[in-house]
């Protein structure tokens, strides 16, 4: 009998979950599903705002540390870029007739670490060959803004002076996982960044041979990672290649302890360009 009575509570069970799990009504099961959606999309927006309430109160700090020399010089590099589409020394970098000037941005940031707020601006409203990120120094002493850096807007910074700069287009064998690029170190002598090396990588599985016909060189790739890479330190001939190893030796002797920078990025709106004149 308690076997009968447990099998019927068992059975009921099933029933009542199935049921559940049916969700009733197809309006039912509408109504949870728009809820769902509206209490996700207000989740996201809170974000949202709490991650812009961050940035704008990272980017006041920063503009309140300039003198007001420096804001006035960012303010009139910034306001000639927004109207005008030309960079210091009134260079252009082309502007598409139906952009938005406002989707480029800009941050002030001390990026290259030496105490003093640089301008960062990415351009982006432009065709492929004009799309460039720039580093700009104010220069007290003249009274006016120089050019630090400048390069296409692929940039990863880091806070010990080091930038990795994304090649535009994939490039030879490095497959869809690597991102070639051109590795950069701040020089305090000069005050700009300097190349310090090209690195570059050959994938086997995009392709068992080079462009000249030699196959893979699986002596070098002694992990057996399936993937070699070309470290070439600027001015130089590319060399050997490298096993995974070892290239994860070069990136922590230069990275060390480094990390990749927050750059508080801003659009390039009237508003925002106007922070600095407050």
């Amino acid at each position: 009998m308690k076997k009968y009575f447990a099998a019927v509570l068992f059975l009921s069970g099933i029933i009542f979950v199935s049921a559940a799990g049916c969700g009733g009504t197809p309006a039912q099961e509408e109504t949870d599903s728009a809820r769902e959606q509206e209490e996700a999309g207000g989740a996201q927006a809170q974000k949202e705002e709490a991650q812009g309430g961050t940035e704008n109160a990272r980017a006041e700090e920063a503009i309140s540390s300039l003198s007001e020399e420096a804001k006035s010089a960012y303010h009139s590099v910034l306001y000639d870029i927004y109207f005008n589409h030309l960079f210091p020394d009134e260079k252009s970098y082309g502007f598409l007739a139906d952009a938005d000037i406002s989707e480029n941005e800009f941050a002030i940031c001390d990026v290259d670490q030496d105490g003093s707020q640089e301008l960062l601006i990415t351009y982006t409203t432009t065709d492929e060959a004009g799309k460039t990120e720039f580093i700009y120094d104010f220069v007290s002493a003249l009274d006016t803004v120089r050019e630090e850096f400048l390069e296409y807007p692929l940039l990863t910074f880091y806070d010990n002076g080091y930038i990795e700069a994304g090649w535009p287009q994939s490039q030879g064998l490095s497959g869809a996982d690597f991102q070639p690029y051109t590795l950069y170190q701040y020089d305090s002598g000069s005050d700009t960044y300097v190349a310090a090396a090209q690195v570059d990588a050959w994938e086997r599985s995009v392709s068992e041979t080079d462009e000249e016909g030699n196959g893979f060189p699986e002596e070098i790739d002694a992990g057996g990672a399936g993937i070699v890479y070309y470290i070439t330190p600027d001015g130089e001939e590319p060399g050997e290649p490298v096993d995974q190893a070892e290239y994860e030796a070069w990136t922590a002797s230069w990275r060390g302890e480094a990390r990749e920078m927050e750059i508080p990025w801003m659009k390039l709106t009237e508003e925002n360009i106007n922070m600095l004149k407050r």
